[in-house]
């Protein structure tokens, strides 16, 4: 079990990176610059400059991602452009309101699918069975709704 266990943990650290470097890249090509979001929209260009250097702009990404990922792993995520708070207290403070709202979703999800189940077992190949079938089927493809 344990063999298992550690199998399984080592396996997720290729993945980790991944993720890392494909957010990392995404971010780096987003549409605009980070440094002007940051200095101001009515920033001259030497404010823009001092700006890029702080945050290390500047510098080439390979090392970028390294310090970027070196304060990744640190637990160091950085401060928010647009709050300028640091995005761990960011994450914090909206952890669990999400969490709730996940858990009370998937609270709702397994009883109305085991509701469904159920009636599904009960009737089988009549008509409250192939309403089911319907509606499993037809919402499986749509994501969950956001609200803007």
């Amino acid at each position: 079990m344990l063999n298992y266990f550690l199998k399984r943990l080592l396996g997720l650290l290729p993945t980790l990176l991944i993720v890392a470097v494909l957010v990392f890249l995404f971010v780096h090509m987003l549409p605009g610059d980070p440094a002007r979001l940051a200095a101001g929209v009515d920033a001259d260009e030497a404010t823009v400059q001092i700006v890029r250097q702080e945050l290390g702009l500047d510098k080439p990404l390979p090392e970028q991602f390294v310090h970027f990922f070196s304060r990744m792993v640190q637990g160091d995520f950085g401060t928010s452009i647009r709050t300028r708070r640091p995005v761990a207290t960011e994450i914090g403070e909206r952890f669990m309101p999400t969490l709730l709202l996940t858990l009370a979703a998937m609270a709702w999800s397994v009883v109305l699918g085991m509701g469904i189940g159920i009636l599904s077992a009960v009737y089988r190949n009549r008509w409250p069975d192939r309403l089911g079938m319907t509606l499993a089927v037809s919402a499986s493809p749509f994501p969950p709704s956001r609200s803007a």
